[in-house]
């Protein structure tokens, strides 16, 4: 049995999002409809991305009928939302994290181009660029990076308030996922041309006004914590190698503001916990 695990700041998040929700369906948003819409059958590598490519905007929902606690039950391939044994995300223990050796990331980042768009659930920007991390010898490029808000991953029971996740697959079409927490600040860094360009429809693409190189994303102290489990999106799908790197970046009270007015919510409940 997996034990779910709500931090105060959480569940604040959650009944103002609820509020907001209940607006939205009175609305016809996409992202809280009144039914869902089975997934295509199509296929692809891209590890969380390939998860919004095959759940349409109206396939699932972060409240009511089409929540977390339902996904599973959606869709037949979704099964693993609800069955799966290495789900994500999950809280890391205070003293799991104190104890990790520092290891860096094997990264091979470089300037890159990408197009940012609103799929209804997140704001996602798919990358062009040749990005690798590295993984016991085996290349997993970076295809794509979105948040989440609040954080999904927590420490110790304390969550942040955004969460960057770089998702990455290999040829093989497994996925790998570096996971970077935000926390309010007086800028966004690196991730301000980001935020600067914010869509307000969905499922249209917009080019980048300019490059970026992922790497100036990440925080100068990459102490983290790796293990197995799975995408927070449906399908759900485990065996997903996990680097969720314990300092915080920055982001804007502005840019966290204009995010929060497109995507009000989007975090799964913590999956299990690490001691």
């Amino acid at each position: 049995m997996r034990r779910t695990r709500y931090t105060t700041g959480m569940l604040l998040a959650l009944g103002l999002s609820l509020a907001l929700a209940c607006s939205e369906r009175d609305s016809s948003s996409p992202t809280s409809p009144s039914s869902p819409t089975s997934p295509s059958s199509s296929t692809s590598p891209s590890g969380e991305g390939a998860a919004f490519a095959l759940a349409p905007v109206h396939g699932f929902g972060y409240f009511g009928e089409l929540g977390p606690q339902f996904w599973g039950r959606l869709d037949p391939a979704w099964a693993a939302c609800s069955n799966g044994d290495i789900q994500s995300p999950v809280d890391l223990g205070r003293n799991l994290v104190q104890s990790r050796r520092y290891r860096d990331l094997d990264i091979d980042y470089e300037p890159t181009t990408g197009e940012i768009f609103n799929n209804g659930h997140t704001i996602e920007v798919e990358t062009k660029g040749d990005n690798v991390l590295m993984i016991g010898g085996v290349a997993y490029h970076l295809v794509q990076f979105h948040f989440h808000v609040p954080s999904e991953h927590t420490v110790d029971g304390r969550g942040h308030d955004m969460e960057l996740h770089l998702v990455h697959s290999n040829a093989a079409g497994a996925n790998a996922v570096v996971a970077v927490f935000l926390d309010r600040g007086k800028t966004s860094g690196a991730l301000a041309p980001i935020f600067n360009q914010l869509p307000n429809d969905v499922n249209v693409h917009h080019e980048l006004d300019a490059p970026f190189n992922p790497v100036r994303f990440l925080p100068h102290a990459r102490y983290h914590v790796r293990y197995l489990g799975s995408l927070t999106t449906p399908p759900c799908t485990e065996r997903v190698r996990w680097f969720v790197l314990v300092t915080p970046v920055k982001v804007s009270d502005e840019h966290l503001a204009q995010f929060h007015e497109r995507v009000h919510f989007n975090a799964r409940p913590v999956q299990r916990s690490f001691p």
